[in-house]
């Protein structure tokens, strides 16, 4: 069994550029209800060192100084598109898991690794033409391996898509990942952790 997580590249941004294709290789960030907070950044704007959640008040200047462009939050127009993206997931297996409004979880029973390899690259392309809206993808034997496959697959991977299935690769990865950065395990019981000598998974 292996389980594939897709999440949507900067999703509400991935929205905006979809409909304003201009915004496309430009720093963009959308904002919060009542545009309070930084929700959302292209990878132009965190390039920029804006963080995430920063209340914009405070970046007002920086992202005029920088010409980022800034959008309202639209949750009507992501709810729509997340329901496209989750619609043609379906279409290719039917054994989907929408984990939230960008990110779902796909099971594979098959044992062929070629066939699931052209399959995950054929389901990030047709996701990509049908719906606008670029994907990465992680490829793991559990959900948690990939969740890390997919953080992955964002960092290190032009194709945006990374397999963590063989346990060679495992042994390879896992051992450079903070305890703190795997899916479920807080801050909190990262600290505790380390006091009993486990720092990385």
């Amino acid at each position: 069994m292996l389980f594939a997580l897709v999440d949507c590249n900067n999703f509400y941004v991935s929205c905006e550029r979809v409909f304003n294709p201009y915004l496309i290789n430009k720093p963009v960030v959308v904002l919060s209800n009542n545009d309070g907070c930084i929700i959302a950044r292209s990878n132009e704007a965190k390039a920029l060192n804006i963080p995430m959640g920063a209340p914009f008040h405070i970046y007002r200047d920086f992202i005029n100084a920088h010409r980022i462009k800034v959008y309202s939050s639209n949750y009507p127009l992501y709810g729509d598109m997340s329901n496209r993206v989750m619609t043609s997931l379906f279409e290719f297996n039917p054994n989907l898991e929408v984990y939230s409004i960008d990110e779902a979880f796909l099971k594979f029973n098959q044992t062929t690794r070629t066939d699931i390899g052209d399959d995950i690259l054929k389901i990030k392309e047709n996701i990509l033409q049908w719906t606008g809206i670029p994907v990465s993808i992680g490829l793991g034997p559990t959900k948690t391996l990939a969740k890390i496959a997919n953080t992955l697959a964002k960092k290190n991977n032009h194709y945006g898509i990374f397999d963590l299935s063989s346990e060679v690769k495992q042994e390879e990865v896992l051992k450079d990942i903070n305890i703190e950065n795997i899916w479920g395990i807080s801050k909190r019981w990262g600290s505790k952790l380390r006091m009993i000598g486990i720092g990385n998974a």
